[in-house]
């Protein structure tokens, strides 16, 4: 008896202590650095970071230099019999694991198309290191605060931005010597003509004559007439065209955040593009 108890626990502390974890598939998880907890449970999502490296130790994919944590979920219970690749070993991670996972490149590629410098019987290998596991109001909890923090960051560059292109604008309407009104937003304008009248909401739809052109370098890059929501144009209009009764005119002078930002609007609008429109306010309704 006494040693049938010696046996049990001499196998119990082989599993607590054993660097290798098996899957429900039978796919084999290294661990580097155990956790603690429990593991995932279906249902459950694990927060974690990914690395993915070939067999020559090149890396295909690295979570970490995006800045944003993968967030997988672990799948139901009647799900494991189906699960042939890297779906299954997730049911064996936890909360501060970090593990590789060595799998031969046709599993990993299963039903999608296979790069053509790799061969079948290669092996890709996944480092994972879990942060977090949580549940589905976790995950939105996460999800908020990574629209913070990217709202956060945004403005900040905006910011950023903003200072460039007044410095710009500021060089640009001295050496023409022309004298334009600043709204508190950073945009510059000179009223050219003033019409009577009530003056366009920003749920109005305008009617607008146009010419707009690149501060940097005067070319024309578009012009005409367009019938628009105002509130589904470029922040520098919505502005000017509340302070414009009907039949106004006006020179405007928009700093690339008030216009079409860093994205640009390709492929006729570089990003940071500071803007010169020359518009006349025909109508609103």
């Amino acid at each position: 008896m006494k040693v049938s108890y010696m046996l049990i626990f001499v196998f119990v502390c082989c599993i607590a202590c054993s660097n290798e974890r098996e899957a429900p598939n039978g796919l084999k998880v290294k661990v580097l650095r155990k956790g603690e907890g429990s593991f995932a449970a279906p249902g459950e999502f694990l927060v974690m970071s990914m690395v993915i490296k070939d067999s020559k130790d090149s890396v295909w994919k690295d979570t970490r230099m995006e800045g944003v944590p993968l967030i997988v979920p672990v799948g139901k219970k009647s799900q494991i019999d189906s699960e042939k690749g890297v779906e299954s070993a997730l049911r064996v991670l936890k909360k501060g694991d970090s593990v590789r996972i060595d799998i031969a490149v046709k599993t990993f590629f299963e039903g999608r198309p296979m790069p053509p410098n790799l061969r079948q019987e290669d092996m890709m290998s996944l480092f994972l290191s879990v942060s977090d596991i949580t549940d589905q109001r976790g995950v939105i909890a996460i999800q908020q605060q990574l629209r913070a923090e990217q709202f956060e960051e945004n403005r900040k560059l905006q910011g950023e931005q903003l200072v460039l292109d007044t410095v710009a604008i500021e060089t640009y309407l001295a050496s023409r010597k022309v004298n334009a009104t600043r709204d508190k937003s950073g945009l510059r304008y000179v009223i050219t003509q003033l019409g009577k009248g009530a003056k366009p909401a920003l749920s109005s739809k305008v009617r607008v004559k146009y010419k707009g052109s690149f501060m940097e370098n005067g070319e024309v890059f578009d012009q005409g007439e367009i019938t628009y929501p105002l509130k589904d144009l470029i922040q520098g209009w919505q502005i000017i065209f509340q302070l414009l009764p009907k039949e106004s005119k006006a020179m405007l002078y928009i700093p690339s955040t008030l216009g079409y930002g860093v994205n640009g609007y390709p492929p006729g609008i570089p990003p940071n593009a500071n803007l010169v429109f020359e518009v006349e306010l025909i109508d609103f309704n």
